[in-house]
């Protein structure tokens, strides 16, 4: 006689829904956030000592909030805002300092942190602006429409965004300014050779916030990129798989 089939376990209602990065060099404070921090439910919370080991764990893991520090070793909060603003654009990123206004200048607001905390602060209320940056709600997703038609909408508005298109396991960026495509990020490859890759893909998922801080390098119009597309796709033929 069989056994009968095991039950699946139920998935854990307490299991952590979101993950908080914290980003300090001094290991005292560092420890003292991560244990006031336990009492944020529904959060996982990871940390690190300075912005390249931040990135390190940005590429390995999903994150939904940052907290940072700004004067940091090896890669300081600055230079860490600018490339998650770059590279991960629907991270909130909120920053904890010990510097004054007339040093920080709030240069950080501008490169793309949504809030800046004086040092030292009370944990409660950096629950509270963690718990807030959440709820502000996640990028805008868009699904069922192809990226050509997203990108000429975007284009008849004018939209300043930048693209996070998804298709099976790649993840691809395209960065746009008053809705010309200016720059795209796939892997290793940016510009030109990422915006084709990225443009060729079938039903990709796209997550857009409202901001682009990049530079331009590409300069061609949109229309044209998308007729190269098409010339691309009829070069490549149909898909032996149907896909």
């Amino acid at each position: 006689m069989n056994p009968p089939p095991r039950a699946r376990p139920l998935p854990d209602p307490e299991a952590p829904a979101r993950t908080l990065l914290v980003v300090e060099d001094d290991r005292a404070t560092l420890s003292l956030y991560r244990a006031g921090l336990k009492g944020l439910q529904g959060f996982r919370i990871l940390s690190a000592q300075n912005g390249c080991e931040a990135l390190d764990v940005l590429r390995q893991e999903p994150v939904h909030v940052l907290v940072t520090d700004l004067d940091m070793p090896v890669m300081d909060g600055f230079n860490l805002i600018t490339k998650v603003s770059r590279l991960y654009p629907q991270i909130p990123v909120i920053v904890m300092t010990g510097l004054d206004e007339s040093q920080h200048l709030n240069t950080p607001l501008d490169l793309g942190a949504v809030r800046i905390l004086s040092k030292p602060l009370r944990l409660g209320f950096l629950m509270e602006v963690i718990r807030a940056a959440v709820q502000a709600g996640p990028p805008g997703v868009i699904r069922g429409l192809s990226l050509g038609s997203i990108l000429q909408l975007l284009a008849w508005e004018q939209k300043s965004c930048t693209l996070t298109v998804t298709s099976a396991a790649r993840l691809g960026l395209l960065y746009l300014s008053r809705g010309d495509v200016i720059h795209a990020a796939y892997r290793d490859q940016e510009g030109f050779p990422a915006v084709y890759e990225i443009l060729t893909w079938d039903h990709p998922d796209i997550e857009f916030v409202e901001t682009c801080r990049v530079e331009r390098t590409i300069d061609l119009p949109l229309t044209e990129l998308l007729l190269n597309v098409a010339l691309i796709n009829d070069s490549l033929g149909p898909d032996p798989l149907g896909s």
